[in-house]
């Protein structure tokens, strides 16, 4: 038999569909950062996350676990009273946030150009005023493995498109799980498997 996890993303939010050629100061980028955790899941979200419900359902998962930020916790909590199962919020489950930039607040950039700088610095393992991507992929990994050490049975988690990439970049790798499905998109649903 095979333990099946299911890695939904979660629900579309404003900040999904802002327009990456628009011109942003390092301020608002900055200040968009500080939002990004309570933001929450908008109209054409809940329609998504509504239309996955009979996919999710014919998974068997005994639970769902979910990240700490709003759009997650919206996202798992639908999921989890259509199809009858716990819902166990994880603080490791967060997504990782895009690096606040540096410079004069008023410089501008592309938001495009925001997140590719914002980009650079998380990939420095030397920036100290935020989590980079290699600690958010400790993270993530340490998280996985505590949640499959944990059961055997399908469950579900609920996160986020930049946690979750991290996480396919070791589960492809590994010789004890097969990653067959693999969609980011919101609501998106990649599917992990293992034999038991």
């Amino acid at each position: 038999m095979q333990q099946t996890i299911c890695l939904i993303r979660h629900g579309e939010v404003e900040g999904n569909i802002l327009l990456l050629d628009r011109r942003i100061t390092i301020g608002d980028f900055n200040n968009l950062v500080i939002r990004i955790p309570h933001e929450p899941i908008n109209e054409r979200g809940i329609e998504q996350v509504h239309s996955i419900i009979p996919r999710v359902a014919d998974l068997g998962l005994t639970s769902l676990y979910s990240s700490p930020l709003l759009r997650a916790r919206q996202t798992a909590r639908i999921l989890a009273e259509a199809v009858q199962v716990p819902l166990l919020v994880r603080d490791d489950l967060y997504e990782l946030l895009p690096a606040p930039l540096r410079g004069p607040h008023q410089r501008e950039h592309t938001l495009k150009g925001a997140y590719i700088r914002s980009g650079i610095r998380l990939g420095n393992p030397f920036t100290r005023d935020t989590e980079t991507a290699l600690q958010a992929f400790r993270r993530i990994r340490r998280a996985w493995q505590e949640m499959t050490d944990a059961t055997r049975t399908n469950f579900g988690i609920i996160g986020h498109q930049g946690i979750f990439r991290l996480l396919f970049t070791w589960l492809k790798v590994s010789p004890r799980w097969k990653l067959v499905e693999e969609d980011t998109s919101n609501s998106g649903i990649s599917i992990v498997t293992r034999d038991r």
